[in-house]
């Protein structure tokens, strides 16, 4: 007999988050907790993330007042709980790949230490090559990803996309004939925590709201071409010491120089590797889709951004779960 709800965690970096499906895969109840794999490596042990996640599994239940027994025994999970820092280290598929071939890699392991039952891990994705600084690789955006192709494929029928994921990782994919053809990786939210809290930038950095300033967000792009990185960024510093600018412009330049980088690598892999790619898609909220299309704004490949909106409500994590699972079952 089929239980009512199953588990399935979506586990970064930085942040874990915990969502209990029904049969319908409607979310009934989800939660977030800073935890990550970052926590493993740097305590050289996983029991920090597993503690981290079993904290979320017990909130949910004493939140929900949902009995056990009504939930699924395997657990899912997908992100960096399959890295050397996560639940499970298992290896990266191989792109292009497909729905199939996901619904084919699905591992079932068997954890012992805190929740004594059986964990279905998704595998993430990796290019492959000699040369080392095109190698990319992602853990978790994978089925996001796949959670997207339905609606790209509607919007966007026929289209190539570089669909961009932002997070403590950047991933972009290259998508065409709804395969996941292409990787383009970048460090920016955990370069953006690692200023936050480090470093003399943190008031700038914790400034509060999400009202971003485009014009400074393209100031702190050409300062990043002018100055280089470590110059353009100790100008966000010197805004500050002399009062120049408000909170939000302050940081919104500081956003500019963290993430400049990421159009000029954007243009190679068009030019070089991703031929035809002219659209760009951003899965994100509403603060980031702004950061991202602001950044492309007269790019010379992509000419058009769309997006596709995320919050507590809208996981295209889950929407990808379900299609691996579907898979899985012949539906």
């Amino acid at each position: 007999m089929e239980k009512e709800f199953l588990v399935y965690y979506d586990s970064g970096t930085s942040n874990s988050r915990i969502y209990l499906l029904d049969r319908d895969f409607q979310v009934r109840y989800t939660e977030k907790k800073a935890v990550g794999s970052k926590d493993s490596s740097i305590a050289g042990d996983n029991l920090v993330l597993l503690q981290g996640l079993k904290e979320l599994y017990d909130g949910m239940l004493s939140a929900t007042g949902v009995d056990e027994g009504q939930i699924e025994e395997g657990i899912y999970a997908s992100g960096m709980v399959t890295s050397p820092y996560g639940l499970k280290e298992i290896p990266h598929l191989v792109i292009p790949t497909t729905v199939e071939r996901f619904a084919q890699s699905v591992y079932r392991f068997r954890e012992e230490k805190v929740f004594h039952r059986d964990f279905y891990l998704i595998p993430g994705l990796k290019t492959t090559g000699e040369d080392i600084t095109h190698v990319n690789n992602m853990r978790g955006e994978e089925i996001e990803i796949i959670g997207t192709l339905d609606t790209l494929q509607e919007r966007y029928p026929g289209r190539t996309i570089a669909l961009i994921l932002p997070g403590s990782h950047t991933h972009t994919a290259l998508i065409r004939d709804q395969q996941v053809q292409g990787i383009l990786s970048s460090m920016t939210g955990e370069l953006f925590h690692a200023l936050k809290t480090a470093t003399i930038l943190s008031p700038i950095l914790s400034a509060e709201g999400d009202e971003l300033d485009p014009e400074m967000v393209k100031e702190g792009v050409r300062n990043l071409e002018t100055y280089g990185f470590n110059r353009a960024i100790y100008i966000c510093h010197a805004m500050r010491l002399f009062n120049q600018g408000t909170p939000a412009q302050r940081k919104s330049y500081a956003e500019g120089v963290m993430n400049g980088g990421f159009p000029k690598a954007l243009s190679w892999y068009c030019q070089r590797e991703w031929k035809g790619c002219d659209l760009a898609v951003v899965v994100s909220n509403a603060y980031m889709y702004q950061l991202y299309s602001t950044l492309l704004e007269g790019h010379p490949y992509i000419k058009e951004v769309g997006w596709l909106p995320i919050s507590k409500e809208k996981s295209y994590a889950t929407e990808g779960l379900k299609k691996i699972l579907s898979c899985q079952k012949g539906v």
